[in-house]
């Protein structure tokens, strides 16, 4: 166990890391993240303010459907990325646990009258369940249809004789699975029973290596404040046809006049791993940084990382070095993501 962002999370359970990340890769594997920022912001103004708030397009998403979007500062930089839940009296905000505070501080500002804004992290519990088999165990604990739930899509389903529980299909593995949104005292009976079903527990360790996988971002690794959408590969999350969007214009201007960097992702050869903050070289020189590296364990442990670099150097195939303690290690850019074999829908 480890503290992080004021809650006390686990690294890993007794299996493992490594026979975590199989597990969610094979069967099913839950997460407790309640660490999670969840806001409510409703009232007859709330879309145009998510609207606002985010570079995604909340319009074209109807009740019962969800998106992922940066939340941007004027200068375009990310303050964090979030998930939208779209419901036909408002929207719930999903944040990252290490940026609740500044979400909360940043949209409090412009509630204004017709908006309702509510921090609702502290009532609701989060469970996130991944895995090819995570609607096989979680399917006889629901009242409901889950086969009919989309991607990116929610719904409330009645669980464990518990009304309203709020069930997304999505995640952060690649996986096929759900996040489970339900009061944090009735958490640990569905926790309980799921684990009587058969899943295992999974810690941040494997959550890490099963993302880095698929090469989702990761807010302190690939995004901050001095890193724009466009930067991190996220463009098509920007929706530069809206008429407004806090940061727009920084980004047209980037989109205009060229990215000074891009993500790759780079796989190396050989036992010697790529870590977060390691130096990434071309002909011996310094063009950029790693962010995320290390061992994945869906591909035999090779070694694979998430780095930035000027875009001359991020074309498909380009052999490049890692300054790992020392010793340069011959780093290949390759197509994302580097687990191609998901069961996500």
């Amino acid at each position: 166990m480890v503290g992080f962002a004021g809650w006390e999370m686990p690294i890993q359970f007794p299996t493992g890391p490594i026979e975590e990340h199989g597990i969610v890769r094979a069967d099913a594997g839950l997460f407790d993240v309640s660490h999670m920022g969840r806001f409510w912001i409703g009232g007859e103004k709330a879309p145009g303010l998510v609207q606002e708030l985010i570079t995604n397009d909340l319009d074209r998403i109807g009740p019962g459907r969800l998106l992922y979007s940066p939340l941007c500062l004027e200068s375009g930089g990310v303050i964090d990325d979030i998930t939208v839940y779209r419901f036909e009296e408002g929207c719930l905000l999903v944040a990252n646990a290490s940026n609740r505070d500044a979400v909360l501080a940043w949209i409090a500002p412009r509630a204004t009258a017709g908006v309702e804004l509510e921090d609702r992290s502290d009532r609701l519990a989060q469970l996130a369940l991944q895995g090819p088999r995570a609607q096989e165990r979680l399917a006889p604990l629901v009242d409901g249809d889950l086969d009919a739930l989309g991607y990116y899509h929610h719904a409330a389903f009645t669980v464990l004789g518990l009304p309203d529980v709020l069930i997304s299909r999505n995640g952060y593995t690649g996986e096929d699975g759900f996040e489970i949104y339900l009061p944090g005292e009735s958490a640990p009976a569905l926790w309980d029973a799921l684990l009587d079903r058969g899943v295992r527990p999974v810690g941040l360790a494997a959550r890490d290596t099963l993302r880095m996988e698929m090469c989702y971002a990761l807010y302190g690794n690939e995004l901050d404040r001095e890193t724009t959408p466009l930067e991190a590969g996220l463009g098509w999350t920007v929706k530069l046809r809206k008429e407004r969007f806090i940061g727009k214009e920084a980004i047209e201007r980037q989109k205009r006049e060229g990215l000074r960097r891009t993500l790759i992702g780079f796989e190396v050869e050989g036992r010697r791993m790529p870590r977060g903050g390691m130096s990434i070289l071309s002909d011996g020189r310094t063009i950029g940084r790693v962010t995320s590296g290390g061992p994945a364990p869906s591909l035999g442990n090779r070694g694979v990382g998430l780095g930035y670099v000027p875009p001359e150097h991020g074309e498909i195939g380009r052999v490049l070095a890692i300054d790992v303690r020392g010793g340069a290690v011959e780093a290949r850019v390759v197509e994302r993501p580097f687990y191609k074999n998901g069961s996500h829908r």
